[in-house]
């Protein structure tokens, strides 16, 4: 359970499978015979068995949907672009990790209008990701310290 628990918590976007990828061939370099990793950042073990035994090929991959910041607004909100496919109603009050100088933690919100005021035509608009943004509690100057665009 804690190497699912390590494997889980360890970020791996799409395209910054870095810290990802340095778990899983570490944790293979104890139990295979050979491990590298190739040029485009697959890791390929090898697990040697008996002679004229079957060969057994076991595929995944490592990444995972997240978000890169695209924008970072006045009041130090985080402005996002998916990467990969999402459900923005899914992501309203989730709390999030953003990945920056250090790890930040922040709030996944909504950037729409309150229910009480909003007409019945908006209230039936579907949540768009451009409608989110993330609150790391912090000013746009602490933000542009610590979060690259």
């Amino acid at each position: 359970m804690e190497l699912l628990k390590k494997l889980s918590q360890t970020p791996g976007i799409s395209g910054r499978e870095e810290r990802i990828r340095a778990l899983i061939k570490a944790e293979l370099e104890k139990l295979a015979d050979e491990v590298r990793v190739d040029a485009i950042g697959n890791v390929i073990a090898l697990k040697k068995g008996k002679s004229g035994g079957k060969k057994v090929m076991i595929s995944g991959h490592m990444d995972e949907i997240g978000f890169i910041v695209s924008q970072i607004e006045e009041k130090g909100f985080l402005r996002l672009s998916p990467v990969g496919g999402l459900d923005p109603r899914n992501l309203v009050a989730q709390r999030v990790i953003v990945h920056g100088r250090e790890d930040l933690r922040g709030i996944m919100m909504p950037a729409i209008k309150p229910v009480h005021i909003i007409t019945a035509e908006e209230a039936k608009a579907p949540l768009k990701i451009s409608d989110l943004y993330v609150d790391l509690g912090l000013t746009q100057e602490e933000t542009e310290k610590l979060v690259r665009i």
